[in-house]
């Protein structure tokens, strides 16, 4: 994976989040966010274009396909924890973002890496 950022991204009040995703198990490529859509939930929730998705709502993407993970994403309800890795972007000059990031985005960060780590370990 190298080296890079790690970020917790939340996002409420259900589909659509205006992201779209790409990569996969099956393109062997890690599951990275295309493209967002400006005056989304995504835009205004501090994702970026180009980030690594390490975890969906506490479950760790890099053995899922491309289809697996459009399941997952519609499975969603409510309430969108991501757990992403910044490769591009230093995640400490929060004044160069659009859309700065707000303390929410560390409040979950702790218990999101350890579900997405304890369900590695338990797959």
């Amino acid at each position: 994976m190298g080296t890079g950022d790690f970020i917790c991204i939340s996002m409420t009040g259900g589909a659509p989040w205006g992201f779209r995703l790409q990569g996969g198990k099956e393109q062997k490529q890690p599951l990275q966010v295309a493209k967002i859509r400006s005056q989304s939930k995504a835009s205004g929730s501090g994702l970026c274009e180009g980030d690594e998705v390490i975890s969906i709502n506490g479950n760790p993407c890099a053995d899922l396909t491309y289809p697996q993970v459009i399941k997952l994403m519609e499975s969603i309800r409510d309430s969108l924890q991501m757990l992403i890795k910044r490769l591009d972007t230093p995640f400490l000059f929060l004044e160069d973002q659009p859309h700065p990031l707000s303390p929410q985005h560390l409040l979950g960060y702790s218990s999101l890496l350890i579900t997405t780590l304890a369900n590695q370990v338990m797959s």
